[in-house]
């Protein structure tokens, strides 16, 4: 299950007062799951058991529930324990012929380490859970499994009413998820026999009978979580079925397979942007320029007027960058408080998108190294301005640094986003230099071209 994950999607690292955790994207393999659970809260019965489904073993039994419809099954079992919970009294060390089994389960509450009530209720979501996912059964507190007698519990009757309605709240609050259009609750039993001794009350038998359940009960919401924004949430049942069911449901929207390549035009607008470019890029290590108006519209998510284009660079030794130039604005020149929204707010926008570009790279194209992505936004005004440089902020792991087959594969995986796998390796070399010589300076760079729009640098 979840024991390898420490060693294999984690990573931790002390930068000066701050100690990070670095997590790679979860890879769903092929029978599921869509993503990491340290527990389902999803039981069976299994012979005697009430057994906890580990994530893969769940997402096959969610998927095979909606055709898993059929009356209760009725054997000897199911027959001596009904038998049973339809008496009106019990004796005090009477013997009962049945044991625990796939439909049955005896408890003997313990007089002094925890009270009846504690454990009936500690005892109701498990067993509920398994029998309700598996073909009913019964549950009956007070029977010594061991000598096959029944004992009983001692209480007051008015305990027992207090008991009984605990009894209902624990039960209507387990978490359940349906794939029917009827939505019925858990059916379920329960009723107090009394267990005479010497013709007198002594103790009571709590006996539950649970009813096959339509769908899926969960004994609690599955222990999984999820970022969002700045905060780790958990994932309620629903959202938690909804992504075990479709494990490539990683992202909203799709993924765009032929995204607007960049256009030369944009770029004609702004004086001294020749200057920038071979500023900006001319000083990156040797490697791939992959080169896009807007990723954000090439992950299937808005896109921002502000910005001009993406440049992502990928380069043995180094990490993965995102290049984002933003357009200049009379309105924001000087002003450094405006700039400063602006860059708080494309610094945010740009994380997200780090964050779907990882997961399009792991979900979508099969990518299993560990990737960080560094975001460096750069303002294009009459002066430039860095308005954000992650690199500033956090130091990676060493094992997140692109090792030469990383390379290939993401030049092969984001070639597979862009829909243009061949641009990487086969397109000819075209009359590059005077198209570009305005912009780059042609000795350090190959341009492939495709329709005579620029969609790929390689320096």
């Amino acid at each position: 299950g979840i024991l390898h994950l420490p060693h294999d999607y984690l990573d931790f690292m002390q930068y000066n007062d701050y100690f990070f955790v670095f997590v790679k994207p979860w890879k769903p393999n092929q029978r599921g799951p869509g993503i990491a659970t340290w527990k389902t809260n999803l039981y069976k019965r299994i012979f005697s058991f009430s057994v906890e489904l580990k994530a893969a073993d769940a997402v096959q039994f969610l998927k095979s529930r909606p055709s898993s419809h059929g009356k209760t099954v009725c054997n000897e079992t199911l027959n001596e324990c009904l038998s049973l919970f339809n008496r009106d009294w019990l004796a005090y060390e009477e013997t009962f012929c049945f044991t625990k089994s796939t439909h049955a389960e005896v408890k003997l509450t313990p007089k002094e380490k925890i009270s009846p009530k504690e454990k009936i209720l500690e005892l109701l979501p498990q067993t509920v859970s398994a029998f309700a996912n598996t073909d009913g059964g019964y549950l009956f507190i007070g029977l010594d499994g061991k000598t096959q007698q029944i004992i009983g519990f001692e209480a007051e009757k008015s305990d027992l009413v207090l008991l009984e309605s605990e009894i209902e709240k624990c039960i209507q609050q387990l978490p359940v998820t349906h794939f029917c259009e009827e939505k019925e609750k858990i059916k379920y039993t329960c009723k107090f026999i009394e267990v005479h001794k010497s013709g007198a009350v002594c103790a009571y038998v709590c006996a539950i009978r649970v009813e096959k359940f339509c769908c899926a009960v969960f004994a609690a919401e599955p222990e999984s979580w999820h970022v969002e924004g700045s905060c780790v949430k958990r994932f309620t049942t629903e959202e938690w079925v909804k992504r075990q069911m479709d494990a490539t449901a990683v992202m909203p929207g799709k993924v765009i397979c032929s995204p607007e390549a960049l256009c030369m035009k944009p770029f004609s607008q702004h004086e001294g942007y020749e200057q920038l470019v071979r500023t900006e890029l001319g000083s990156l290590r040797k490697g791939t320029l992959v080169v896009s108006k807007s990723w954000a519209l090439d992950l299937g998510l808005q896109e921002k007027q502000e910005v001009i284009w993406d440049v992502l660079h990928i380069s043995q030794g180094s990490l993965l960058t995102l290049h984002v130039f933003v357009q200049g604005d009379e309105n924001l020149e000087g002003n450094s408080s405006l700039l400063g929204k602006l860059g708080a707010e494309l610094k945010g926008y740009y994380k997200q998108i780090a964050l779907t570009l990882k997961q399009t790279l792991v979900n979508h194209c099969g990518y299993t190294a560990k990737i960080g992505i560094i975001v460096k936004i750069t303002y294009l005004g009459h002066k430039t301005m860095c308005l954000y440089d992650s690199s500033a902020k956090i130091c990676y792991p060493q094992i997140y640094y692109l090792t030469t087959k990383a390379v290939k594969d993401l030049e092969k995986a984001l070639a597979e986003i862009l829909g243009s796998y061949e641009s990487f390796y086969s397109l000819p070399r075209r009359n590059w230099d005077s198209f570009m010589s305005a912009f780059l300076n042609v000795g350090s760079y190959i341009v492939y071209f495709s329709r005579n729009v620029l969609t790929h640098i390689r320096i």
